[in-house]
């Protein structure tokens, strides 16, 4: 076991069970998110699947969502 494949296990467990992208390459050090998604892609497949499963139990209410109601500031900074 190298630190090399614990960086990889960890980058690969985290991804695959939902870790956003842009929070994982904050944490393995990558400038751009863009290299995280190059090189972990291939844990990810089941991305579309999770969002649409999501978006569903939303929805249909099952799921209750809270999101921070701070859209003034971003819709600012556009």
């Amino acid at each position: 076991m190298t630190q090399h494949w614990l960086r990889h296990f960890f980058a690969s467990a985290g991804l695959s069970k939902g870790v956003p992208v842009t929070d994982m390459a904050e944490r393995l050090g990558h400038r751009d998110p863009r290299v995280t998604h190059e090189t972990y892609a291939h844990v990810m497949p089941d991305a579309p699947g999770r969002l649409r499963a999501l978006m569903d139990s939303v929805f249909t209410r099952e799921t209750e969502l809270s999101l921070p109601l701070e859209f003034e500031a971003v819709a600012q900074a556009a």
